[in-house]
């Protein structure tokens, strides 16, 4: 091969060369582009959705006058509990963190606690929100037990357990101090369908998609906080502080 051909053949292949690189770095510059369109974008929504969490809603949608309460109604903290009785997850909520919330805030006065009904796995949901509804209208104070005791009975998700019959039966055992025969006429009239409806307005209204929900003094609870208590108790004392 002479000189002349051995140095076009050395510049072509530096040339191809130089070209790869040059391929590469666009490459490399698009995706990382790309990567930073992502962070940024995902930073942004996470902004948002915390914003979102962090901005209290005015409270006065939770119609608090008319909601089963347990604890202290004029205390500083109010804690709303979006629920559905035929959740298995709200069952594990009722057995593993109302009772340190009971024992840390209602019990000693420094917080209320409200439930309202967010029905929506079947039809029965909304019958069990009734019967909850009607013992309510009776007896206040027995809401919460009848409360407790219908998660304890919980049937399966996919059955239609919660029926009239069966809640009537269970309010005898568990709540005997009320009409039960009203309790079973309500609910057959669906006396209470208006108060359910009117609480799944509220949950509609406010985004609610998911149960249990909280929110505390109208601020969104992070789902990753619902079953973490010493997070949820740190917000709760945090709402303390601030109202001295």
């Amino acid at each position: 091969m002479s000189k002349k051909k051995k140095k076009n053949s050395q510049k072509m292949a530096l040339k191809k060369k130089a070209k790869a690189r040059e391929r590469r770095i666009r490459t490399l510059t698009l995706w990382t582009v790309i990567i930073l369109i992502l962070v940024g974008g995902l930073y942004f929504l996470t902004s948002v959705l915390s914003d979102q969490q962090a901005k209290p809603v005015d409270e006065k949608i939770f119609a608090y006058e008319r909601q089963p309460v347990i604890g202290n109604p004029d205390a500083p903290v109010r804690i709303v509990e979006f629920g559905d009785y035929k959740c298995p997850v709200c069952k594990r909520f009722t057995e593993e963190i109302f009772p340190q919330l009971k024992r840390d805030f209602l019990d000693t006065g420094k917080a209320g606690m409200y439930f309202i009904d967010k029905p929506f796995i079947g039809e029965d949901s909304v019958t069990a929100s009734m019967a909850a509804e009607a013992v309510h209208r009776q007896k206040p104070e027995a809401f919460w037990t009848f409360y407790k005791v219908v998660y304890a009975h919980q049937g399966l998700e996919t059955d239609q357990w919660a029926t009239v019959p069966f809640l009537v039966e269970l309010a005898k055992k568990e709540v005997p101090d009320i009409d039960h025969a009203r309790m079973e006429r309500e609910l057959n009239d669906q006396v209470y369908r208006k108060e359910v409806e009117a609480d799944r307005k509220i949950a509609a209204e406010l985004g609610v998609d998911s149960v249990p929900t909280l929110f505390i003094n109208g601020k969104r609870v992070d789902q990753d906080t619902v079953f973490d208590y010493p997070s949820l108790k740190k917000q709760i004392e945090e709402e303390l502080k601030g109202s001295r």
